[in-house]
């Protein structure tokens, strides 16, 4: 694990939370990289009405992790460009200090009011690709592999399943494992990134493409 503190704080959607498989990777990640996660207690009531009657409640993983969540934002009137239903998502992601938003629907978050914030907005699969080390991304897949048995997999077979979700992801770390990945089943999301926050080096008010600044692109 890292010996420097996390200088990154990801705060996590509801439809992030949700989704068992993405929340782990995540979660699983996060020890071996410089980032933590966080969510409120809004997130969480949000997500927990989401996941399925077979899954555990996030607020139940959360306790079992022992992590604390974030305060409530408010001043939600400021935000008149952000979809309604997001506008307390962003108001707890300042309140809880993070660096970025990672969400599914990064385009229900106004970019100049993220940027007036400090913030990013990236999805899911792009922020594995670019904050996470294939060393942490491998570790995150063996642990998860070990905790399967409905199916069990292995950490090949689960790595190549990610594929079908997070295709950046598992292209951005394909040396981790030897099998190969699953054809996305979903169409990539017409907005994956908002901001103007570097998610490599974290320089703020440069311009990114696919969230990277230039010379970490360069790099």
């Amino acid at each position: 694990m890292p010996s420097d503190p996390p200088n990154l704080i990801a705060f996590l959607d509801a439809n992030v939370l949700a989704k068992p498989v993405t929340r782990s990777l995540l979660m699983f990640s996060s020890s071996y990289s410089n980032f933590s996660i966080a969510w409120s207690d809004y997130v969480e009531k949000e997500a927990d009405r989401r996941v399925r009657a077979n899954q555990s409640a996030v607020s139940s993983v959360r306790e079992a992790a022992k992590s604390e969540l974030t305060p409530t934002g408010h001043g939600l009137a400021r935000f008149t460009r952000t979809h309604p239903k997001d506008r307390q998502v962003l108001a707890d992601a300042i309140a809880a200090g993070a660096t970025v938003i990672v969400t599914e629907d990064v385009d229900d978050f106004d970019e100049s009011e993220l940027i007036a914030a400090d913030l990013a907005a990236a999805n899911p699969d792009l922020f594995l690709a670019e904050c996470v080390t294939t060393a942490a991304y491998a570790s995150a897949v063996r642990q998860m592999s070990t905790r399967m048995s409905s199916p069990a997999r292995t950490a090949e077979q689960l790595h190549a399943r990610i594929g079908r979700q997070h295709p950046l992801a598992v292209a951005a770390h394909k040396q981790a494992f030897d099998s190969k990945p699953a054809i996305a089943v979903n169409r990539p999301p017409a907005v994956v990134y908002r901001g103007n926050r570097c998610l490599r080096c974290l320089q703020a008010g440069v311009f990114v493409t696919l969230g990277v600044c230039e010379p970490c692109r360069a790099a």
